[in-house]
């Protein structure tokens, strides 16, 4: 199964519900990094400012039974609102940045483990692979101009990634069914915002 080209994954992957998609993205990194493209890929799209509003506005209209009450989309972002450093990372991920680098010295290491094994199968993949030495202070120092430094992206401003982040959560807030805490619902409470970096 681990041979099959990814194209054949994400169309087979294509036809699972919505719903299904949480789970399969737990049954192997290749299923999870099949099913989170189209994530990155409309995270980016909420940069570009007309076309987040599109698609909070055909979001709304397109919705079969709307609540009472719901945060409009053309309301406007709060000015402190801060960047987590998960959304970072997703928007990292999503403007094409690379996974952190492994060291050499891990991989040399995954290839001796590999070759003195009885079991054929085992791959790099499989193994728990360590970032590199400085990579976890590096990355905990995560800040917007590091991540856009990082990117060279310098027509991006952290204004910029507040209106994704922010627009991007009403999207979600839109799109919500309804079981348990919305956990998007954050962005919209000032009060939230110290237990979320």
């Amino acid at each position: 199964m681990d041979n099959l080209p990814a194209e054949i994954f994400a169309e087979i992957l294509g036809y699972l519900p919505p719903a299904a998609c949480k789970s399969a993205r737990l049954t192997s990194r290749q299923f999870n990094a099949i099913l989170a493209a189209p994530t990155f890929s409309q995270l980016r799209a909420f940069l570009d400012p007309d076309t987040a509003m599109a698609t909070l506005c055909g979001t709304l209209h397109d919705l079969p039974a709307r609540p009472r009450a719901m945060w409009s989309p053309h309301c406007s972002v709060p000015e402190a609102l801060p960047l987590p450093r998960s959304f970072l990372r997703a928007m990292y991920t999503a403007l094409g940045g690379r996974q952190r680098p492994w060291t050499r010295a891990t991989r040399s290491r995954l290839a001796l483990a590999d070759s003195s094994s009885d079991e054929s199968g085992l791959e790099e993949s499989e193994t728990e692979l360590q970032p590199a030495d400085g990579e976890e202070e590096e990355d905990g120092d995560m800040s917007a101009a590091v991540m856009l430094q990082r990117l060279g992206r310098p027509e991006v401003s952290e204004q910029m990634l507040r209106q994704a982040l922010f627009r991007y959560a009403l999207y979600k807030s839109y799109v919500y069914d309804g079981e348990g805490e919305a956990p998007q619902l954050w962005v919209m409470n000032s009060t939230k915002w110290k237990y979320q970096l």
